[in-house]
């Protein structure tokens, strides 16, 4: 399985307000901006309508991240330019 169809498996199995917040990163991916722009971006924006489970979720996530890759990084390996 390619990680597009697993990306797509993946969204398909969200409830809708995390499939909202998973397309809102998505489309702030695609822009043409630096990391830095788009960490702003994403620091800056509106907090999502998100249940108490979902927000305690994406904090967990992100305390565990790890290693990061840029955002350019990130569109070579996707295929993106």
């Amino acid at each position: 399985m390619s990680d597009l169809e697993r990306l797509i498996e993946i969204a398909q199995a969200l409830p809708p307000a995390k499939v909202h917040a998973l397309l809102t990163v998505a489309e702030q991916m695609t822009d043409s901006v630096s990391e830095d722009q788009f960490l702003r971006k994403l620091n800056s924006a509106d907090p999502a309508d998100v249940d108490a489970e979902t927000a305690r979720e994406l904090r967990s996530a992100l305390a565990e991240r790890g290693a990061t890759i840029t955002h350019e990084e990130l569109k070579r390996e996707l295929g993106v330019r």
